[in-house]
């Protein structure tokens, strides 16, 4: 289907199921409360308030849209919300990106663009990000998604936006339970299986406790020819979070969150299409392991005149990735004087610890003049790894040709079969104090400001050992940079009724920087890049009619990004990081959700988004970026609707169809550079339907995704065995059970 063929079919769902329901519009009588109209609180400001009433671009997926359309994962539900790219490809690692701003649609060396936040405990450390958290949605209460820098509030990573899952916590009010059970069959995969479960138990008027469990497989769809592995790319999520609620009085609480959720995947998402459709080939198999274990406690206090949160977390995150290095293992063996005769491989990852603290004191909202103060301490202790082994490779040095390596056994190949290994110790710190001030001028009328003053430290020591180092001792170096600002934040309201609000919104964001390793080149390097530059200016309109059964929102954004971290070369090819070239993106973001009668609701968003290079860019190893130059991990154009019918019967049955367009984009710069081949991704519609009924306390769902079967494409990728693409889950069919008290 051509790319014009696909935008037309989009749009055109689009109005199609906005037309489905016309005639209703003459209908009087009130609507009842839908799914998708349902008045939701959110914290994006760090205080409660009607996600609608934000001066500033925010979207809340709750609980309960995320089971109308049957939401596991990332993958299932955030490209649905305005603005929003989701780039998968390989599990655990995945990245999100808001309104264009990236320079890569994967895990890069320096901190990512979008910060991700578990109820307002920050994930996303500086430098190489260990884990992309993509949290089972299962008894969660809410996802915010904040379109935009959110720097002044949230802190480092969240230029481009911030994603703050909210899981839901103890309640000492009810005894509830929860289980969910789901069964699935994917083109050309076994059979797929989810259990889930929760239990919030009240120990007293004052304490509860509360536990979900998850557990799924997702059967590979993939199949390996060179490993002769069929469905290689089985994917088993396992987890828990567990919430201790303490009430000791009506102005303290205390609340205790755990997380842990392990992600293991044997072998890598990506085909080859050059192999064949759902195939790929590689001699050994790429599995990639996440672990994550978040700890946080959190205090509310208030005092009346203002309300004290103190929040202190702890986090552990790993990750192990192999990847297929055979196809160069020619140039081992011809530049070593060796014969290396089994699978070349690259083993990767690492660890981190991460701890925080925040303190803020919020006044009562409400009153004519608002305001927060806080402060934030978050450091991170991260060991990284990436080492390169064949089986037998200590054999073969010993039987090198070359005479420094002949006999060096151990000295050569530091683990065994590992014969090169690179590790690298971080720390970092990101201090700051931060503050917003509301004055409601009018009662129409509202000014915001506010800010963050923040500094930012992070030191690396790197070191080299095997063949890269013979004969002599392993290698460390080290290197630390520092970085400190201010980022502000303005808007002005516009609220003349209950059913439209007009706000104007200037925000800054900042990222960690990343130091440069001396020694190394022969030539001068910087000390390393700072933070970029970035400033985001948008208009949003927020309108309700039709007795508010049919809201509209709209919101044109332009965002100026200057001395954007970059890595370049020296003329002796080593690599480093450095500030420079420029990008902007611009583009117009609209949303309406409608419920014409008390069965029928639904909901449409449309995103136009242009995001280029303002300046050229030099790429290493490719060439030079041009001026126009589209960034990657994002598309011009996405859609998404949704379509939901509750029948008047019995069993209350109920009907929900989705649908999803993304154009195409490209997956990195090097694809913009003349003469390249682009990666391309993007350029798909997804269509999917659910049909439920309630038997008692069970619901049971049959459901279908991807119905048409697309390959759309998530990401591509230049791998050591060709071209690699990430794609969406094949037509899937499965039926769930969920139970709830």
């Amino acid at each position: 289907m051509t790319k014009s063929i696909q935008m037309r079919t989009a749009l055109l769902t689009s109005a199609a199921l906005f037309t489905l329901a016309g005639p209703a519009l003459a209908q009087t009588a009130p609507a009842a409360e839908p799914t998708f109209l349902d008045e939701v609180i959110v914290t994006a400001n760090k205080r409660e308030e009607n996600v609608r009433a934000v001066s500033g671009s925010i979207s809340a997926v709750t609980s309960q849209q995320l089971e109308a359309i049957g939401a596991q994962s990332l993958a299932d539900y955030i490209q649905r919300t305005p603005g929003v790219v989701f780039n998968s490809y390989q599990p655990g690692v995945s990245h999100v990106v808001l309104r264009g701003i990236a320079t890569s649609s994967g895990n890069v060396q320096g901190q990512g663009t979008t910060g991700y936040y578990l109820n307002d405990v920050p994930l996303t450390e500086p430098g190489f990000t260990i884990v992309i958290p993509d949290i089972d949605t299962f008894d969660l209460d809410r996802v915010e998604v904040l379109r935009g820098p959110q720097g002044s509030l949230f802190g480092a990573a969240s230029m481009g936006g911030a994603i703050n899952y909210i899981a839901a916590v103890a309640d000492p009010d009810a005894f509830d339970a929860a289980v969910e059970l789901t069964g699935s069959q994917t083109e050309n995969a076994d059979l797929g299986f989810g259990a889930k479960a929760m239990i919030n138990v009240p120990l007293s008027d004052t304490f509860a406790l509360r536990a979900t469990g998850v557990y799924r497989e997702e059967p590979g769809y993939l199949d390996n020819v060179g490993t002769g592995d069929e469905g290689s790319n089985d994917v088993t999520i396992s987890g828990a979070r567990v919430s201790a609620v303490w009430t000791p009085s009506d102005d303290t609480t205390v609340t205790l969150l755990s997380l842990f959720q392990k992600t293991e995947a044997d072998d890598n998402a990506y085909q080859q299409p050059a192999v064949g459709d759902l195939k790929r080939d590689t001699a050994v198999l790429e599995g990639t392991d996440t672990d994550v274990q978040i700890y946080s406690l959190r205090l509310d206090h208030d005092f009346g005149f203002a309300t004290f949160t103190a929040l202190g977390s702890y986090q552990k995150k790993s990750e192990d990735w192999t990847f297929d290095y055979t196809p160069i293992r020619i140039f081992y063996n011809a530049d070593l004087g060796i014969n290396l005769t089994n699978p070349l491989f690259i083993e990767s990852g690492g660890e981190s610890e991460g701890k925080s603290i925040e303190l803020r004191l919020a006044s009562p909202s409400g009153g004519r003049f608002e305001w927060l103060i806080g402060g934030l301490y978050f450091e991170t202790d991260k060991d990284l790894y990436e080492q390169i082994g064949s089986i037998g490779a200590d054999v073969a040095f010993d039987n090198s040709t070359l005479p420094f390596f002949a006999g060096s056994g151990s000295a050569i190949a530091p683990d065994g079969d590992i014969f090169n290994a690179f590790f690298s110790k971080v720390n970092g710190t990101e201090k700051a104090l931060f503050g917003e001030a509301t004055w409601h001028i009018t009662p129409e009328w509202k000014l915001t400001a506010g800010g963050r003053l923040f500094k930012t430290e992070i030191g690396t020591t790197t070191t080299q050992v095997g063949f890269s180092t013979y004969p002599g001792a392993p290698l460390t170096t080290g290197a630390t940079t520092e970085d400190d600002g201010f980022s502000p934040k303005v808007s002005l309201t516009y609220t003349p009724s209950d059913d439209l609000m007009v706000y104007g919104l200037v925000s800054e964001g900042f990222r960690f920087g990343t130091p440069n390793v001396p020694g190394l080149s022969t030539f001068p390097i910087p000390a390393g890049s700072g933070s970029d530059q970035l400033t985001n200016y948008e208009i949003g309109v927020r309108t309700n009619w039709l007795d508010r059964t049919l809201q509209i929102d709209a919101t044109v954004f332009y965002v100026d990004w200057q001395d954007i971290q970059v890595r370049l070369q020296t003329p002796d090819f080593f690599n480093y990081a450095t500030n420079g070239g420029s990008a902007e993106s611009k583009g117009v973001e609209l949303f309406a959700a409608w419920a014409p009668t008390p069965q029928l609701d639904l909901t449409s968003s449309v995103t136009y988004t242009d995001a280029q290079l303002t300046e050229p860019l030099f790429i290493l190893f490719v060439g030079t970026a041009p001026d126009g130059a589209p960034l990657p991990g994002s598309s011009e154009w996405s859609v998404s609707n949704t379509l939901a019918y509750r029948f008047e019967t019995q069993y209350d049955p109920t009907l929900v169809l989705t649908h999803s367009y993304l154009s195409e984009g490209v997956s990195d710069l090097n694809s913009t550079v003349p003469g390249a081949t682009p990666n391309l991704q993007g350029d798909y519609n997804l269509f999917g339907a659910r049909l439920s009924a309630r038997f008692g306390p069970t619901k049971v769902t049959v459901f279908g995704s991807n119905l048409g079967d697309e390959r759309g494409v998530t990401r591509t990728v230049s791998e050591a065995n060709g071209l690699g693409q990430g794609i969406v889950r094949p037509r899937t069919f499965g039926v769930t059970l969920n139970w709830s008290l």
